[in-house]
């Protein structure tokens, strides 16, 4: 099992549950995110804020949040530590060979997980909409303080890069953020 599957059952995840489809921004510093925040980046992402009389809602307060929007049920993790617990820390950093991915995985201090929490397990197209979705929604929180992004459905981490942005909010956010820049 990968360091990260290791992570995924420390926090519930059964191992035999499909891979977690989630979109991850590691930070250098934890962030603070305030309702506000996060109806601002709902609105510049999707377009516009939720709608309660379509039944579209923010329930909880971060640290742990749930969005419904368009059908679809996010959860939202804003944790104010690193996403890789420091007993895991070497089996992680074996898993990524470019050296700006394990710098990401080493030095960022805390991460916002953006998970897909319903539907439980989306046909094709439609996971590709949830992931335009998500990654739409994490681009509104990428500024310098963002190390990089993980893919923990595919194992992929994208360092920081002038493309990230862009790519997150691609029509093909996961093949765009797969084929960025990978200098070492």
């Amino acid at each position: 099992m990968s360091v990260f599957g290791k992570i995924k059952t420390l926090l519930g995840v059964k191992p035999k549950d499909p891979a977690l489809i989630s979109v991850v921004l590691h930070f250098r510093k934890p962030i603070s995110l305030p309702d506000e925040a996060i109806h601002a980046a709902i609105r510049r992402a999707w377009g516009r804020d939720v709608n309660k009389d379509l039944n579209e809602h923010v329930v909880g307060k971060l640290p742990i949040c749930f969005l419904k929007f368009e059908g679809v049920m996010l959860l939202l993790s804003n944790v104010q530590k690193p996403y890789c617990p420091p007993e895991m820390m070497e089996q992680a950093l074996a898993e990524f060979s470019e050296v700006r991915q394990r710098k990401v995985v080493r030095d960022h201090k805390g991460f916002l997980a953006i998970d897909l929490y319903d539907p439980k397990d989306p046909r094709k197209t439609e996971k590709l909409e949830c992931y335009r979705q998500m990654c739409r929604l994490a681009a509104e929180f990428v500024d310098y303080n963002c190390m990089g992004v993980y893919l923990p459905e595919i194992g992929h981490m994208r360092p920081y890069d002038v493309d990230l942005i862009p790519a997150l909010r691609s029509e093909q956010p996961l093949k765009e953020i797969q084929s960025g820049d990978s200098r070492p």
